[in-house]
């Protein structure tokens, strides 16, 4: 009987160390998949990040230190239901999906700022544009 008992708590442990093994390495399969899929939307954005700073801070070459996204907020405009109601003043098809992002950047520009970029691609074209930008000089 001991035998059985000792056999079946074994199990049981063997079974909570292996689900816990396997869930630890799903998270880290998450986090490395979060991390590329953000890296190739940095890598997307990469132009129209410099496009924005070099209006920003006036100058032909801009350099940046680390970025990350910071934010995505997802949004649908509404739909217009009939003649008599209006959609929001937004260029994406009524109920259409878009996205806004904050893009942090740190070390930008001759004073080393950290920036803040905010994108929207609420176009016909779904292309993302500065909507606005915060810059807090460095400490």
């Amino acid at each position: 009987m001991k035998i059985k008992q000792s056999l079946c708590i074994l199990v049981l442990i063997g079974i909570v160390l292996a689900n816990s093994t396997l869930t630890s390495a799903s998270n880290a399969g998450i986090s490395e998949r979060e991390k590329q899929l953000e890296e190739a939307l940095l890598q997307q954005l990469h132009s129209s990040i410099v496009s924005a700073l070099k209006s920003i801070y006036k100058t032909e070459y801009i350099m940046i230190g680390c970025k990350q996204i910071s934010s995505i907020n997802s949004l649908v405009t509404l739909k217009n239901k009939d003649k008599e109601s209006k959609s929001i003043s937004a260029d994406a098809m009524h109920g259409g999906k878009y996205f806004e992002l904050t893009i942090s950047l740190c070390d930008v520009g001759p004073e080393e700022d950290y920036v803040e970029l905010y994108f929207k691609n609420d176009t016909a074209g779904a292309n993302y544009y500065l909507v606005h930008y915060k810059i807090t000089p460095k400490d």
